[in-house]
This record gives C-alpha cells, sequence and structure tokens, in this order.
C-alpha cells in the first residue's frame, strides 16, 4: 500500500490503555485510511468497532461485578495454548469459543438436572457445586466439563455413592490411556466388581495406574488388558490371583499374540481351570483332560496340590505356572513332555496362549514390576495431553464457559456474548481489508487491547505497523 509520503502508520496499543482510549487510537488510524490506497471498503466501520467496544466493555464490567475474573482466567487458558496458536488463529478462535460458550452451558445445565433426578438427594448448593467442580476436573486433564458430568450421570446409574471421584478418575482413563468415555467407564466398573474393590478411589487407581504403566512399556494397550479383565476377573479373583497378577499374564499372552484380549482372556481362564481340575463343559475340559493336565505337570516335576497338616488343597495357580515356566522353558521344542504339556490343554488356541505366557515367563516378570511401580502414571500423562493442542483446545473452552457461567443474570450472559461477537466480527471485517495491504496483528492487537485492558504486563506496549 502507498500514501502521500511513503510513511508507516503506527499504532500504539500500551497495555494500560482502557477500551476507550484504544477506541481512539482505532478512530486516529481509520482516519488516516482514506489517504490510503486500499482494495476493499470499511462501510460503518469505525461505528460499528465503537459500539462493539462499548459493549463489550460493559460486559466485563458485568462481569467483573459479579466476581469472575475475566482476565486472570483468559490469561491462564491463553498461557497454556499461545504456544500452539498464530494471531490470526487466536481471533478465531476466540470468536468460535464465545459462541459456544453458550452451548456448552446449556449442556452443563441439562446434565445437572439430570443428575439432580437420579439423586433426588441432591440439593440445589450439591448441584452448583458439582457444576463448579466439573470445569475444574475436567480441565486438569483437558477434557470439556460435560464430559466430567456424563462421568457422574452414568456413575450414579451404576450405584457409586463417590460418583464425582469416580467420573474424574474415568476421565483420567480416558486421557491417560485413549479410550473412549463407554470404554473407561466399563473398564472402572469391571475391574472393581472383579476384584471387589467397593469403588475405592485408592485400589481403583492403582489398577489403573498399573495397567497404564504396562501399557507405556510395550504394544498392549490399556483397552487391551481391560478387555481381558472384563472377561476373566472374576474367576482370577476367585482363585486368589491378584489383578497386578492377571493383568500381567493377560498382558504377556496378548503381547505374544499380537492384541486379540478375548482369545487370551478364554485360554488363560481355561489354564487356570486345569490347574484347579475344575471341569467345563462349554470349554470342553472334562475329567480326562484334567487328568492328563496333571500328568504332564507331574512330568516336569510340578505338582497342582500340596499337603499341609494332614490336608491336600490345590496350590495358587501363579506359583503353578512359575515353574511350570523354569521346566518348560530348558526344553527342547521336540520334548515329548513339552507336547504333552500342550496336548493336555485341548491344543488350538489354549495350547499357543499357555505356550506364549510358558515362553514369555520373562516378560509377565517385567509387567507384573511395571504394574507394581506404575504409581501416578495416569496423572503424568494427564498433565501431558492437558497441554496438547486438543488438550489446551478444551481447557480454553473450560475456561471462557465457566467465566460466562459466573454470571448470574442470564440477560448479562447474552450481553457478552453479543457485545463480544460483534466486536470480533468488526475485528474480521478490518483485518479482512488490512490484509491485502500485507499487514498483520490489526485483528490481534484488537484483542491484545481488549484482553488487557486495565492491567499491567512485563512488555509495556505492542507497535502495529500499518506499511
Amino acid at each position: 500500500m502507498s500514501t502521500q509520503n511513503n510513511d508507516k502508520i503506527v499504532l500504539s496499543l500500551d497495555e494500560h490503555k482502557t477500551t476507550a482510549q484504544f477506541s481512539k487510537d482505532l478512530k486516529r488510524v481509520l482516519k488516516q485510511l482514506p489517504d490510503l490506497s486500499i482494495s476493499g471498503r470499511l462501510d460503518g466501520g469505525l461505528d460499528e468497532a465503537q459500539q462493539a467496544l462499548k459493549e463489550s466493555e460493559r460486559s466485563m464490567r458485568s462481569i467483573d461485578k459479579l466476581g469472575a475474573s475475566f482476565q486472570a482466567q483468559m490469561t491462564q487458558a491463553a498461557q497454556s495454548i499461545s504456544k500452539w496458536l498464530s494471531l490470526n488463529t487466536v481471533v478465531s478462535l476466540f470468536i468460535s469459543q464465545t459462541q459456544n460458550a453458550v452451548k456448552e452451558l446449556r449442556q452443563v445445565d441439562t446434565l445437572l438436572t439430570q443428575i439432580g433426578a437420579i439423586n433426588s438427594g441432591l440439593s440445589r448448593s450439591d448441584l452448583a457445586r458439582i457444576g463448579d467442580n466439573a470445569f475444574d476436573a475436567a480441565g486438569t486433564y483437558g477434557q470439556k466439563a460435560s464430559d466430567y458430568l456424563t462421568g457422574v450421570q452414568e456413575a450414579l446409574r451404576a450405584g457409586y455413592d463417590n460418583a464425582e471421584a469416580i467420573s474424574e478418575l474415568s476421565l483420567a482413563a480416558q486421557t491417560a490411556g485413549g479410550m473412549t468415555s463407554a470404554l473407561a467407564r466399563q473398564m472402572i466398573l469391571a475391574t472393581d466388581r472383579a476384584f471387589h474393590m467397593n469403588g475405592s478411589i485408592a485400589e481403583l487407581t492403582k489398577a489403573l495406574d498399573g495397567m497404564n504403566e504396562i501399557s507405556n512399556q510395550g504394544t498392549v494397550t490399556m483397552a487391551d488388558i481391560s478387555e481381558g479383565i472384563a472377561a476373566v476377573g472374576a474367576e482370577a479373583d476367585s482363585f486368589g490371583i491378584g489383578i497386578g497378577q492377571t493383568a500381567a499374564a493377560l498382558g504377556t499372552m496378548i503381547d505374544a499374540a499380537g492384541g486379540n484380549a478375548p482369545d487370551a482372556a478364554d485360554a488363560f481362564r481355561s489354564i487356570l481351570f486345569y490347574i484347579r481340575q475344575i471341569c467345563d463343559e462349554d470349554a470342553g475340559i472334562d475329567a480326562a483332560g484334567l487328568s492328563a493336565y496333571e500328568a504332564a505337570c507331574a512330568s516336569l516335576n510340578v505338582r497342582l496340590g500340596e499337603t499341609k497338616n494332614g490336608i491336600l488343597s490345590l496350590r495358587d495357580p501363579m506359583a503353578v505356572l512359575g515353574e511350570l515356566a523354569d521346566a518348560y522353558r530348558g526344553l527342547d521344542e521336540n520334548d515329548v513332555r513339552r507336547n504333552a504339556l500342550l496336548d493336555a490343554v485341548g491344543g488350538g488356541s489354549t495350547a499357543s496362549q499357555l505356550d506364549a505366557l510358558l515362553s514369555g515367563w520373562d516378560t509377565y516378570e517385567s509387567m507384573l514390576a511395571q504394574y507394581e511401580n506404575g504409581a501416578g502414571s495416569m496423572a503424568r500423562e494427564a498433565e501431558l495431553a492437558a497441554d496438547s493442542w486438543e488438550g489446551s483446545l478444551n481447557r480454553l473452552s473450560n475456561t471462557w464457559t465457566a467465566t460466562l457461567g459466573n454470571i448470574a443474570d442470564s440477560d448479562a450472559v447474552a450481553a457478552a456474548v453479543n457485545g463480544l461477537n460483534s466486536l470480533l466480527s468488526v475485528v474480521e471485517r478490518i483485518t479482512d481489508v488490512l490484509g491485502s495491504m500485507g499487514t498483520i496483528g490489526l485483528g490481534a492487537g484488537l484483542f491484545a487491547g481488549i484482553k488487557n485492558a486495565g492491567r499491567v504486563k512485563r512488555n509495556p506496549s505492542y507497535r502495529i505497523c500499518l506499511s
């Protein structure tokens, strides 16, 4: 673009300026625009911008009077997302988030109403507290407030008294394990019921942390392990096998088989039945098969039972498998004792999975150690995920929605949204025209001027040159 004196127009946006002062700067710049050669027009741009600035300033005052720290909340969100965004993206994002916030608030209100209907014992103050917690809890894991409230709703339906804590645990599993909300809830419910944790957040967190750590160290996913535990966890627990042992055994077999959780779970159940000498017609386990398996184990000097105080009882299944693994790995592949053990479980998939478990016993022990050392793994991954592109967007959405939600008067909400929308609409029109002149940042400058009105930051000013 050119001017009569080929000079630059410099707009200095001082951080200390109010929107009224900034409006004067904008007016000065727009008055100089007729002297420039510009493709495009800004019909009514000044009046609309000034009006939008006034409306936005009134809205900000409304927020401030009701105690919401708009500037602090937006700064917090901006700090987490700034490294991902260009200035132009910030403007577009600000517009869309303003529009989406009202939709999110409506969904939050609907979910809170439904939660109140499920649990009639919740008072208005209880529901208000749950709504407030939704934004903080969801932001921690880079999720949306409505995701958290949906989790609370589902946990209440499942009969949990600590539904809020269960929902937050579900968000952690979703974030760390890359799972859907439905799968995360299923995982928690199956683990809780199979191993009789009675909804203990400490026990459930330890279990999920351990499974997550196993998935971090190999190719097995949390979803794989949880699917296996849902299928065989109850039987494992009834035989005195802990969840860590179950997860490690399933993980070892799934890893060797390339990720087939249902097959691993079915095979592990059958292996446990053979060790515990239990017939299962559906699985094809009969008395003859049990006798053949016991004989195959005896040929490897591994006993299924032991006598204590004159009473014969069956041994711990994992101790039996550990001894079998030591003996099995010392055999040649063509050793008849090896083949006899695999044939005793009926061959097929069960034999393949038993071979994978015994041959990979080092992997089992490694996964068991990973499980035991997994404390805090989900929280660490959630922190990283919350700072990712998607997580940052969700945190920004939560922050903006929570800010509007702090305004008690619905008319004030409408005023805030409408004022900001019309202001940013004008910004878009102006930047569209100025963009053809090779400028950058007028829209960003407007955004910065509004966001920082009345507060002091480290940098004293921005200088935007329209050349």
